[in-house]
């Protein structure tokens, strides 16, 4: 037997989950706190800068998703398999 603490397959998951849900409340609500400021200081009230930038926050969270989840799709990104030891 491995004397080595692995880790289940479904609490990795949960922590890809849990941290992917943070940076989508996180950078989403920045976005929309930005969008926001610059609509009354800048803007003369319109509503599309906090679109923009409520967008924008989305499309960072989302982009930070695709790399938790998919890891491989980062370019430069080498993965090797281990050999097995008998």
């Amino acid at each position: 037997m491995s004397t080595e603490n692995k880790i289940p397959s479904e609490d990795i998951l949960a922590q890809k989950w849990d941290r992917t849900l943070s940076n989508f409340v996180v950078k989403t609500g920045l976005g929309l706190s930005v969008g926001i400021v610059a609509s009354a200081l800048l803007f003369k009230k319109r509503s599309w800068p906090i679109a923009v930038a409520g967008g924008w926050g989305f499309g960072v969270a989302y982009a930070d998703a695709q790399r938790i989840f998919h890891p491989s799709n980062i370019p430069g990104a080498k993965f090797e398999k281990e050999k097995p030891t008998a």
